[in-house]
């Protein structure tokens, strides 16, 4: 059912539609509040709520904006999964880059099409990972209790409040090198995925955060433990600074 922004309680319906541009926006019977405002707004404001962390846009999105009854993930938050780990690996790819032409090493020397292989190997794991992890700690969590977690509906959580990493389209106006600010942004990201798990599984942030940072540990063993076993073959063992580096993305 339909869930109030406001107080997250199930409500019949959001709107009544009178005409093709005509609808009634629906008071919820608990809190007498609209039950979505966020239907009558645009793409802006949302993103807007979404930089400051309210949990109604969280609400709206998470409950309003994506069918319940599925059972994968919807094909639009795919896209933008997509999308997101294009970003990633545009930016560590940028990085390495810069770091191996620093150390002279023979990884900068390796075909096009190599490098960003390995890179997007790289990206596909760590996002593979910090989901299976978040959503095992959520088992282990409600193992002992009745409520039903659908792992699906947690990825997409996951995915719609990392919007934060979009965030790295600003080197496109700033030159990256002067403006260190990729640790602003995994702030941002590690804010909202907060956020969004509390909301939808309406549990504290504490514990959220703890789930998370489960995660977010375990997304760095992932990565310490592929560039360990792949830096032999490319050149880049003998530079602790490139694997410190790359742990700051």
């Amino acid at each position: 059912m339909p869930t109030c922004v406001e107080c997250g309680t199930s409500v019949q319906d959001l709107y009544t539609k009178y005409s093709e541009d005509n609808i009634r926006l629906t008071s919820c019977d608990h809190c007498h509040q609209f039950a979505d405002k966020y239907i009558e707004y645009d793409f802006v404001i949302i993103f807007i709520d979404m930089l400051l962390l309210k949990p109604q846009v969280y609400r709206h999105l998470l409950f309003n904006r994506i069918s319940q009854t599925g059972h994968g993930i919807e094909s639009n938050i795919t896209r933008f999964a997509i999308l997101l780990i294009l970003f990633e690996v545009y930016i560590k790819w940028f990085r390495l880059e810069r770091c191996c032409t620093q150390y002279n090493s023979i990884f900068i020397h390796k075909p096009l099409y190599y490098q960003y292989l390995y890179i997007l190997a790289l990206c596909i794991l760590e996002f593979v990972v910090f989901h299976c992890c978040v959503c095992l700690a959520l088992r282990v969590y409600y193992q002992n209790q009745n409520k039903v977690i659908r792992y699906n509906y947690i990825s997409m959580a996951l995915i719609i409040s990392s919007f934060g990493k979009m965030l790295l389209i600003l080197m496109v106006i700033w030159e990256y090198e002067q403006l260190e600010y990729s640790w602003l942004v995994s702030i941002t990201v590690l804010a909202s995925n907060v956020e969004a798990l509390s909301v939808y599984l309406d549990l504290s942030y504490v514990k959220t955060l703890f789930i998370v940072g489960l995660g977010i540990i375990s997304r760095i063993i992932a990565q310490l433990l592929f560039l360990r076993t792949t830096f032999v073959d490319i050149g880049l063992d003998d530079s602790p600074f490139l694997r410190t580096k790359w742990l700051s993305l």
